[in-house]
């Protein structure tokens, strides 16, 4: 995504917790930032993406944090999958600076990301959008404003709780279908020809048939989702009962040694066997 924005022509101050993963993006002409802080002072539009909540706000409110650095009239893009209620406790945050804030998770593994073809769910006022929708489509093809602040990451959980009861699901069929004597390539054409048809199943199904748990979204990052999920449903006051027994699911398979493969990796769970 950083490498797409330099790509556009934009100048970037960069920072990453492991610094040699930013070492690709200085070859492209970025800069090294020294903190967030650092980068947050350098620039007018800064952007965030971490994996965890206690991660993003450790990187926005913590010392030497974006909020220590960000200068009246930045605005701060929380690309993270996070709550609602984180993103709304960032935006609040940034009101003491007079920051504008986005929360504009994308939905999109390794693949739309290096194309540049990401989905952007963003919650934000439309006047903040709009100042920063060439950022944004420097990194993606489709923007998709949610609502106010915390709209987009309630968008983003509510797609995830989706992609993860459809790994499930698939997971399940394929084996009875397996365990049947039937070809999978069977399964795989009827969900082809009816209205079931999704390019998921020629990307991601077709991988699961081969047992190739290659990770282009991990399978820890998917459980940590699926916690989001159900965190927010309690405040809601909503039950998620197939959600709950698919979040179980995906904790028993993180515990099982699985966390960093994909979240594909979810079939070998089922099936009682580890990733090859």
């Amino acid at each position: 995504m950083a490498t797409n924005l330099a790509k556009a022509g934009l100048p970037l101050t960069v920072w990453n917790r492991t610094s040699s993963k930013i070492e690709p993006l200085l070859r492209v002409g970025a800069r090294a930032g020294k903190s967030p802080a650092h980068v947050a002072a350098e620039v007018d539009v800064i952007i965030t993406m971490v994996s965890q909540p206690k991660d993003v706000e450790a990187i926005v409110l913590g010392p030497d944090g974006v909020l220590d650095g960000i200068k009246d009239g930045s605005v701060l893009i929380d690309m993270s999958t996070v709550s609602p209620t984180t993103s709304r406790k960032l935006a609040g945050a940034m009101t003491t600076k007079h920051v504008e804030f986005l929360d504009a998770p994308v939905v999109g593994s390794k693949g739309p990301a290096i194309d540049g073809a990401l989905v952007m769910l963003v919650g934000g006022l439309p006047t903040t959008l709009e100042r920063c929708r060439p950022i944004l489509l420097a990194m993606g093809k489709t923007i998709i404003h949610a609502g106010g602040v915390g709209m987009g990451s309630a968008l983003k959980l509510a797609t995830n709780l989706m992609l993860a009861h459809l790994a499930a699901g698939f997971s399940e069929g394929l084996l009875l279908v397996q365990r049947a004597g039937l070809d999978p390539k069977r399964y795989l054409e009827v969900l082809e020809a009816s209205t079931f048809r999704s390019p998921w199943y020629q990307t991601k199904g077709v991988g699961m048939v081969k047992r190739d748990f290659t990770t282009h979204f991990a399978l820890k990052h998917m459980h940590k989702d699926l916690r989001l999920m159900t965190e927010l449903a309690t405040e809601m006051n909503l039950t998620l009962p197939i959600t709950e027994v698919i979040q179980a699911l995906f904790a028993t398979s993180e515990t099982s040694g699985k966390g960093d493969a994909d979240y594909s990796a979810i079939l070998a769970q089922l099936e009682g066997v580890a990733p090859r």
